[in-house]
This record gives C-alpha cells, sequence and structure tokens, in this order.
C-alpha cells in the first residue's frame, strides 16, 4: 500500500529549502536551544526571494559558488557511472564536493541522479535482470546512506529521450530489471520511484526531461507518466530542463508559458533544472535572457530555477553560455539577471 500524502505546493517544498538557503531559523523550533549566532547576510542572487536559483557544481564551476546561488546540484559527480565505474568500487568524491558546499552554506540540494541512459556503469549492462536489479538498489542504498536527508531526489532523468534501455557502452540496458514498459507502457519509472520512495522517505522526488516546455507534444507525453506516478503518490516535483537549445526564437515564449500552465495543472511545483542562454557575443546573451528567463521565473508554477553552470568549462562552453568571464568579470547578462530577480529592474 502506498501512503496518502497531500500534494505539495510550490510553497510547501520551497519554504523549508528557503529558510536553510537564507541562515532563517525553522520557524517550528523555540527555546534557548533554537538560538543561534546570526548567519552573515547571503550575497546569492535570489537570496530572500520566494524562489531559489542555483547551479549546477562541478570543479570548474565552484569558485565562488554561494557566493551567487543558493541551491546546489552536482553536475556530474552524482550520475551512477561516475561514483561507480569500476563495479564495488566506489568515488564519491565530486558529489562529496557539491555536498559539503550546500552543507557548508545551509543550501537545499538536488541528487542528480538515480536512473539515466547516459553515463550509467559500462558492467551493468551485461549483467542479467535479477543481478542488475539488485545493483540498482545497492546503488539506491549507497547515496541514501551517505547522505541523509537530501532534499530533492531526482529519480529518472530523461524518460522520453534517453532511457536505461539501450545496449551501449553507457546506457545502462537495464530498464527491463525494474519492468520494463509493463502494463503501463512506464512500468520502468514507476518502479524505479518506489524504490526511491523507499530509500529516501523524507526526500522529495522528482522526474526530470529535456525539450519539453517548447513542444505541446512532448508535454503531453510527459504528463502521461507524471499522472501515473501522481496516482501512486510517488512524485512530488515535476523537473523541465531549459537548455538554450529548447529556448531560441523559433518557438515563440507563449509556446513555453502555455505548456508551463499544463504542468502546474498538475498541483506540483515546477523546477526548471538545467538553464543555460548561449551567447558568446554579450549583447545577444543579455537579450536572450532577457527574452527567455523571464517566463519561466515569473510563472506561478515554478518553484525556483538552476542555471547549468555559470563560469568557463561549462558544458555550453563553446556555445559562449557562461556568465563569468576567466579573468573573473562579470558578463553584462549576469549584472541583469541579478538586477531583474532583486526586483531592481524592469519585469
Amino acid at each position: 500500500m502506498h501512503r496518502s500524502r497531500t500534494a505539495p505546493t510550490a510553497a510547501s517544498i520551497l519554504l523549508p529549502l528557503l529558510l536553510s538557503a537564507c541562515g532563517a531559523q525553522d520557524p517550528t523550533q523555540s527555546g534557548a536551544d533554537s538560538v543561534q549566532p546570526a548567519a552573515p547576510a547571503s550575497t546569492a542572487l535570489a537570496a530572500g526571494q520566494d524562489k531559489f536559483l542555483g547551479s549546477a557544481h562541478s570543479a570548474p564551476q565552484a569558485e565562488g559558488f554561494a557566493e551567487y546561488w543558493n541551491k546546489v546540484t552536482p553536475e556530474n559527480g552524482g550520475k551512477w557511472g561516475e561514483v561507480e565505474a569500476e563495479r564495488d568500487v566506489m568515488n564519491w568524491d565530486e558529489l562529496d564536493a557539491a555536498w559539503r558546499v550546500a552543507k557548508d552554506n545551509g543550501l537545499p540540494f538536488q541528487m542528480h541522479v538515480m536512473v539515466w541512459g547516459n553515463q550509467q556503469p559500462e558492467w551493468i549492462r551485461t549483467l542479467p535482470p535479477d543481478e542488475q536489479r539488485a545493483e540498482i538498489e545497492e546503488w539506491f542504498a549507497a547515496v541514501a546512506a551517505r547522505y541523509p536527508g537530501i532534499d530533492i531526489v531526482e529519480v529518472v532523468n530523461e524518460p522520453l529521450n534517453d532511457p536505461p534501455s539501450k545496449d551501449d557502452e553507457d546506457g545502462g540496458n537495464y530498464a527491463r530489471a525494474l519492468g520494463g514498459d509493463g502494463e503501463t507502457g512506464w512500468d520502468w519509472i514507476l518502479e524505479s520511484f518506489r524504490l526511491a520512495r523507499q530509500h529516501f522517505p523524507g526526500s522529495k522526488l522528482m522526474l526530470n526531461e529535456y525539450s519539453v516546455t517548447n513542444s505541446e507534444d512532448a508535454t503531453q507525453r510527459y504528463l502521461e507518466i507524471v499522472r501515473l506516478l501522481q496516482a501512486e503518490d510517488l512524485i512530488d516535483v515535476i523537473g523541465v530542463q531549459g537548455h538554450a537549445f529548447a529556448t531560441t526564437e523559433e518557438t515563440p515564449m507563449d509556446v513555453h508559458r502555455a505548456n508551463l500552465d499544463a504542468l502546474g495543472a498538475t498541483g506540483l511545483p515546477v523546477h526548471v533544472t538545467e538553464f543555460d542562454i548561449d551567447g558568446v557575443d554579450d549583447a545577444v546573451q543579455l537579450a536572450s535572457y532577457q527574452r527567455v528567463f523571464p517566463v519561466f521565473w515569473e510563472h506561478p508554477a515554478v518553484g525556483g530555477m538552476t542555471l547549468w553552470g555559470f563560469r568557463r568549462g561549462l558544458w555550453r562552453d563553446e556555445q559562449g553560455a557562461y556568465l563569468i568571464r576567466e579573468d573573473g568579470s562579470e558578463r553584462p547578462a549576469l549584472g541583469w539577471l541579478r538586477r531583474y530577480v532583486r526586483g531592481e529592474a524592469e519585469r
């Protein structure tokens, strides 16, 4: 049986996360034991706002992270193939580094990612399904034990575009071990979330996908999975990636807004998980930020956004998606973003 849970709102997820991120005390605490020294004022762009603005964390993105962002998501360090490239030999270094940034600065932490069809251990694809299933459960248990109290667990990433059913080097090839398509067509996703509820009972559980809001068809296919998960009370947050290739001028921003409306109609909060804006030219990047960012940030269903890096060395480096130059100077888009989020620029 699945326990009954009240559908979370953006506020119900964000309040405890943002209280922590802003250094505020939990209002449920009282008495002398709750008195702590005041935390220094945060310089993060979204400090004091009712939505978070985070970034992916990696070695190139580590410098000054908490000066700008108030949510942490490991870029590659939490992917199974990075942690357990060799069977039963765990390398937690990158994930530990991201976790420490979150803990040292009181920031919410999102685990990226438990189940995916990319950057998976090469050794798992040739195992029989029963062994694959045992290894998947070991993976979930290991993460839960090492990082107790994860705020948000990204359970499945890119189910529409990159499921773990491919028999290639790092595709996983283990969807069948989780039930395959089954009766619903998405049984492997349901089973992944059941495992996540078991191993991460206090965490918010997220589904994540790219190129959703730029397509009504993709949004409806995604909602099919979301509703199946809702029927078993298995999902708390809808993740939509916001990569630059999905927010080009070819698709009017009204399309994105309408599809956010459809996702928000589920009653679940939407998090924009992997946002970037290209632009080797400063003026081009700034104009694109001004065109795209407000549509996501201002949408009432959106509880917060995560940039997929902000310094040189991010995944769309050649496309100019970084906001801070190699010499440490800020590009104009970052200055505008700070003013906009703080209500100091025209909305």
